[in-house]
């Protein structure tokens, strides 16, 4: 997987991780430390749809 781009529930400062720096924990959701405030948060990954492959900046 590659990088990515998700803000902090706890801090809402965008945190940019690589695949070293979050856990997979199913097929649709990750956990990572935040670098800013070290709160523990998990996302749930878009897997279907328009924004499965990331969000169009600008086009």
């Amino acid at each position: 997987m590659s990088t990515q781009v998700r803000s902090c529930h706890k801090c809402f400062q965008l945190m940019w991780l690589t695949a070293d720096q979050y856990e997979l924990l199913d097929e649709g959701t990750i956990r990572a430390k935040c670098p800013h405030c070290g709160a523990l948060v998990r996302f749930k990954l878009v897997t279907e749809g328009p924004n499965a492959t990331g969000p169009k900046m600008g086009h």
